[in-house]
């Protein structure tokens, strides 16, 4: 199979390199390198961001988990559709301010909105976070099923090395458009991947979905039911939870964390680059929460019935399966590999560039190198360009565990900028100080419920009394949570002197540019309130109910065996009633629909073709002042004297 994978793998380059240099030769302006100058067409928002938004959850991790617990693991599909709710709800809204003030990234809008650097500088570390951490750690789990499934012949360090490479080479030539066209490709080949071997797997070992009694998998767990609301345990790595992680509160909160795909770098420069009305409102009902959450929900348990059985589960699971598919076919198991390495390449393509382009945009561009423009600024892309896939490569091959140590705090932390975008697309009362008091409780608070903050405290001082996730909730919960709170509070109090006249001139322009129509406060109250209604018993508390909702005849006596789950039904019924939610609100509320294409109206900060000079922080500059007034305790010119 080995011969036959990489011959796979060569044509997929040739493909990809053939698309970037068609992509290069028709870019107009060099600096349409970095974002493709806003003109990716609505096919390239639709499948590259559904391919953006499946990779950054990594069918990998789906199906493991899924092998390992069963059902309660397949409902985390359905949080696809949360993803989708909030892409609708601050996707349209980022792409009109993007317009109308020339910024061109969404750390330049949430900085220049607010006004502050800080901001600026926990978004690059959010953008290092998803750019090397979250990359490394799909391009090692690549290098890792790669060795596996070639029985050692490929090395997973060459194998790292060799993806790295690939993925450079075609996103140096191509730029931000020739990355977005590779990625619906890939994207389109992974689904036609995963519809086939799903299907031909459920047809072949007569194993559709699984059920209690089809799957090994960890001792003690529910496969076929959710275990309940809530565990009061002390979290992972000082609990095991009675029955299985995957409680109500921790699909909630877990569908919660996911939504910061939706906010990450990636996807946000994907829908502030789109050209096409209608893509968005395409992408989010019918392609997230309609293909992406399905596919999973329906098609991924095929799959992982077969990966859990019989295995010692892990990776194991994965080559082992690939091992048997190939028995039978060998295109069956280099397929099977394809469809995992896909997923995997395509997060980090997207991480990578869109890391490289924001990296010029706010920081090369803004304090590094003031004033770039045109072929400069390319090629200052292309440097970063290189620099990144050199981090991602070398802390995939070396420090894989450091890597899955830092990646977890990416999403979380993305989900904290929910106050702070809803400030700038909604809420104008929402202040500076109310985000940044916000950001920092809950950044504190996020990294001390994942392993992060819990194994550095540790290892320096003693023993936390809980683990990670606390009462099986997401840290991402736990962070905005308190976040919402403080912002809540300080905003209150300090917003009779924080908004200004740019400001209100900027949400007066969205009823104008990117209108929406909720309705009156009737409709609105009934449509949010739908919302929690659906949330509730989707993903929240309510979902308990899927455990007993179907009750087969003769399964109270034992003589008939269920032949779907009742929580199976539950899932798709509450997939089914998410699609028209987020349809509601995409197409008739118009949270997602493009009427018109606004123009300039006012800069919060200078443009980003009118770049300042180095700009420093007040608290940057005040320690600065300190420390050379001790260094230099005489007055100047004592020595003249």
């Amino acid at each position: 199979m080995t011969t036959l994978l990489i011959a796979s793998f060569g044509v997929l380059v040739a493909y990809a390199i053939y698309i970037a240099t068609m992509s290069a030769r028709r870019t107009e302006r060099p600096e349409y390198f970095l974002d493709g100058g806003r003109g990716i067409p609505a096919w390239g928002q639709i499948f590259a961001g559904t391919g953006i938004a499946l990779a950054a959850l990594t069918l990998h991790d789906h199906l493991l988990l899924v092998s390992a617990y069963g059902l309660q693991a397949n409902h985390l599909a359905i949080g696809f559709v949360a993803v989708a709710i909030i892409a609708a709800l601050f996707q349209k809204r980022l792409w009109g301010a993007a317009r109308l003030t020339g910024l061109r990234t969404m750390g330049e809008l949430i900085g220049s909105y607010y006004g502050s650097v800080s901001l600026r500088i926990f978004l690059l570390f959010l953008l290092f976070l998803f750019t090397v951490p979250v990359a490394a750690v799909c391009l090692s789990q690549l290098g890792v099923v790669i060795n596996m499934t070639t029985k050692g012949e490929v090395p997973a360090g060459m194998a790292i090395w060799g993806v790295a490479f690939f993925l450079f080479l075609f996103s140096v030539i191509g730029g931000w458009r020739g990355v977005v066209y590779v990625i619906a490709a890939r994207f389109l080949l992974a689904l036609a991947l995963l519809v086939f071997l799903s299907l031909y797997t459920g047809l072949t070992f007569d194993q559709p979905v699984p059920t209690a009694g089809e799957v090994r998998a960890i001792s003690g767990v529910l496969l076929d039911r959710l275990p309940g609301v809530i565990t009061f345990s002390a979290g992972f790595g000082k609990d095991t939870p009675v029955g299985g992680p995957w409680t109500t509160v921790a699909i909630l909160s877990f569908a919660l964390a996911m939504s910061g795909i939706a906010l990450s770098p990636a996807f946000s420069l994907l829908g502030i680059s789109t050209a096409g009305r209608r893509g968005l409102a395409f992408t989010h009902v019918w392609m997230i929460a309609g293909i992406g959450a399905g596919s999973l929900l329906l098609l991924g348990p095929m799959l992982a019935v077969e990966i859990g059985t019989g295995s010692t589960g892990g990776v194991a699971g994965l080559a082992a399966f690939g091992d048997r598919l190939a028995s039978i076919d060998l295109m069956l198991g280099a397929a099977f590999v394809l469809l995992l390495s896909t997923g995997l390449e395509i997060a980090v393509a997207a991480f990578a560039m869109s890391g490289a382009s924001a990296m010029t945009s706010e920081l090369i561009g803004r304090y590094i190198l003031p004033g770039l423009t045109g072929t400069r600024e390319r090629t200052a892309t292309r440097i970063a360009l290189a620099f990144i896939y050199v981090a991602i490569a070398m802390a995939a091959g070396f420090a894989p565990l450091a890597s899955a140590i830092l990646a977890p705090l990416a999403l979380s932390l993305a989900v904290q900028l929910i106050p702070a975008l809803l400030g700038l697309c909604w809420l104008p009362w929402i202040t500076r100080g109310g985000v940044i008091s916000g950001l920092i409780i809950s950044g504190i608070i996020v990294i001390f419920t994942e392993p992060a903050g819990i194994i550095a405290f540790e290892r320096l001082f003693l023993d936390l009394p809980w683990g990670r996730w606390p009462l099986t909730v997401h840290s991402a919960a736990w962070g905005l949570f308190f976040n919402l709170i403080v912002m809540a509070i300080v905003s209150v109090a300090t917003r009779k002197r924080e908004i200004s006249d740019e400001r209100r001139r900027l949400h007066e322009a969205y009823l104008d540019s990117v209108p929406v129509r909720l309705g009156s406060p009737v409709h609105r109250t009934a449509k949010w309130s739908l919302t929690l209604v659906w949330l509730f018993f989707a993903l929240g508390p309510g979902a308990i109910l899927g455990n007993s909702v179907l009750i087969w005849p003769g399964e109270e006596t034992g003589t008939l065996v269920q032949p779907v789950p009742s929580l199976l039904v539950w899932q798709v019924a509450s997939w089914l009633t998410g699609i028209f939610l987020v349809w509601w609100l995409a197409y008739r509320s118009e949270l997602s629909v493009i009427a018109v294409t606004p123009g300039l109206l006012a800069s919060l900060a200078p443009l980003a073709g009118d770049r300042p000079q180095r700009i420093a922080p007040r608290w940057i500059g005040q320690g600065l002042g300190r420390l050379a007034r001790r260094s230099d305790p005489e007055p100047r010119g004592s020595a003249r004297r």
